[in-house]
């Protein structure tokens, strides 16, 4: 029996991808305590487990990806005055998108219909549907957006084009996500995973620690003053090209032993079978 109930996990360590989809279509995939809870589980499992390489991420149904977090369950808090209940909920956001960050897999969203930028801000690359949307709406209901995105979204777009869609609200096509950078391929509503699935492969293609090692000079690095960044790919250069080297003389030493084992099973052969 599967551990989650509001999304499913699945694996192929044959491809080295894993794939989480948000199992809510009833709510646009709206994100509650209880979804938080396991995508947080699911992420940790995928960042453990050697057999998986790359993670997408999608929604279920053909409307959402995911709205953002569920209105109703905030307003419930709201209404009750649990505020303590909401700032938890905001600071397990903030948690769960840096561990992706820090995460040294790549994560790919495969976007598939209405997608709040925040549940974006922390993967590393973005497929989209035709029919996908992206916005960042809670002004519109009178909420200041969170999970960190006013401070990831100038970094990854410019400032102007940051306060925009956060003082507007405004729903935006795939195709405007492209142009301002956010979202790296369009494609065909029926070909979204096929499409992330040909992207992921081709990820899986390379040595893991050196993307792994990739990302967090990108994510880490870049957020460090220059000099302290150059240190640090410096450092995860290094650290790479030292497994290198330590797997090829491990290789040539079994190599090596294989040949002596090789000759010395031969030499045992002649002295049996002197034809040989």
């Amino acid at each position: 029996m599967s551990r989650y109930s509001h999304l499913i996990y699945e694996k192929n360590p044959e491809d080295k991808i894993g794939v989480i989809t948000f199992n809510r279509p009833e709510a646009r995939n709206a994100m509650n305590v209880a979804m938080l809870t396991e995508f947080n589980s699911a992420l940790h499992d995928a960042a453990e487990d050697g057999d998986v390489w790359c993670l997408i991420v999608t929604g279920a149904g053909d409307k959402a990806f995911c709205s953002g977090g569920d209105a109703k369950e905030f307003l419930a808090n709201v209404e009750a005055g649990r505020i303590g209940e909401i700032e938890k909920f905001n600071r397990f956001n903030l948690d769960v998108w840096r561990f992706m960050e820090k995460m040294r897999k790549p994560i790919i969203a495969a976007v598939n219909g209405f997608c709040n930028i925040e549940v974006i801000q922390a993967v590393d690359l973005v497929v989209a549907s035709q029919n996908a949307r992206f916005g960042l709406p809670e002004v519109t209901i009178g909420v200041s957006p969170g999970a960190g995105i006013t401070v990831r979204l100038p970094r990854f777009l410019s400032k102007y084009w940051a306060k925009y869609l956060l003082f507007t609200g405004e729903w935006i096509s795939a195709e405007e996500g492209y142009r301002l950078g956010f979202v790296n391929k369009v494609v065909p509503h029926e070909k979204l995973m096929e499409e992330s699935m040909a992207l992921a492969r081709k990820i899986v293609k390379n040595a893991p620690l050196a993307v792994g090692a990739t990302k967090a000079c990108v994510n880490l690095g870049g957020e460090m003053p220059v000099d302290e960044g150059m240190e640090y790919q410096l450092k995860e250069s290094i650290q790479c090209s030292i497994h290198k080297i330590s797997r090829r003389v491990s290789g040539r030493v079994s190599m090596r032993r294989g040949i002596l084992s090789s000759r010395a099973g031969s030499r045992r052969l002649k002295l049996i079978y002197p034809a040989c």
